[in-house]
């Protein structure tokens, strides 16, 4: 059994591995080939991965029954008295290689944002953003964002505002049209293109703690936007008010934004739309934190 993971890797590369190994994760491919497939998907993988990161373990013929190979990583075999072990990088080492955070996965960034805890969720923050994007669908992995925004707020007041219309690659289709009311002639005219609009939502939202409605959603267009445009990943510190909404509301009959919105008498002017949701998350979190 041969397993790849890749982080940061052209789209392109991607799609060329599912022709030998199955995708069972995002960035995650598995598999059984012979060792000289093995040896040229690696080749390939090589050459075509840019700069990104890429692991492979694979059968061998030693005391462990298994060897590895990784490419622009920061973690690299090492021998230990025959056995092959991996090396973490000392934070010094991490920092010259580029390392943003050290053991943060797209699926770790996924978890944090669905399992956050802490003193946060009944204290406001004294600094955070609020995020929210519009999408063609609900697959990271195959659609696009079309529209993000997001809401800088500082002791409990707003700071500012970040919005932006991205180009996607593929029409909208109709359904999404009349859910959102963005329309293909508006992306056209108004939007730009997803590097541009991700650097920008990057360089905004910073190392704030980020605050969102059902965050995996959010959380898992972005980083992989981030790894479609070879950015850092997207690892802030995250509060899902549907996970805090649970806690705090435990009578409601589901946890939809509009349904607790109603619930607490409070207005989204503009539904399905990223600055509009953004809004209506911000006052919602300060009402939950607040019971």
């Amino acid at each position: 059994m041969v397993v790849v993971v890749l982080e940061k890797c052209p789209l392109a590369l991607r799609g060329d591995l599912t022709k030998w190994l199955q995708e069972i994760s995002l960035g995650v491919y598995v598999g059984r080939v012979s060792a000289r497939v093995r040896d040229e998907l690696w080749k390939r993988i090589c050459e075509e991965c840019k700069g990104g990161r890429a692991t492979m373990v694979f059968p061998a013929r030693n005391e462990q029954h298994f060897a590895y190979r990784v490419h622009n990583t920061t973690w690299e075999p090492i021998d230990f008295d025959g056995i092959k072990l991996m090396m973490r990088p000392s934070p010094s080492r991490a920092k010259a290689l580029g390392e943003k955070r050290i053991g943060w996965s797209y699926a770790a960034s996924r978890s944090k944002a669905r399992q956050r805890k802490g003193s946060t969720e009944s204290a406001e923050p004294d600094r955070y953003v609020v995020l929210d994007v519009e999408t063609t669908g609900l697959n990271p992995d195959k659609d696009e964002i079309i529209e993000i925004a997001a809401i800088k707020v500082v002791r409990g007041a707003e700071l500012d505002r970040f919005h932006v219309l991205v180009r996607p690659e593929k029409r909208v289709g109709d359904k999404v049209v009349e859910l959102t009311g963005i329309t293909n002639d508006l992306l056209e005219s108004q939007g730009v293109d997803l590097e541009l609009a991700m650097k920008e939502f990057i360089s905004y939202i910073g190392d704030n703690i980020v605050i969102a409605h059902n965050a995996p959603f959010d959380f898992g267009f972005v980083q992989a936007s981030c790894e479609e445009c070879d950015l850092d990943d997207f690892d802030n510190e995250c509060i899902d008010t549907l996970a805090l909404a649970r806690k705090k509301m435990p009578d409601a009959p589901n946890y939809r934004l509009k349904t607790l919105l109603d619930l607490l008498n409070l207005d989204n002017k503009n539904p399905h739309r990223a600055e509009s949701d953004c809004e209506a998350t911000f006052q919602l979190f300060r009402k939950l934190i607040k019971k």
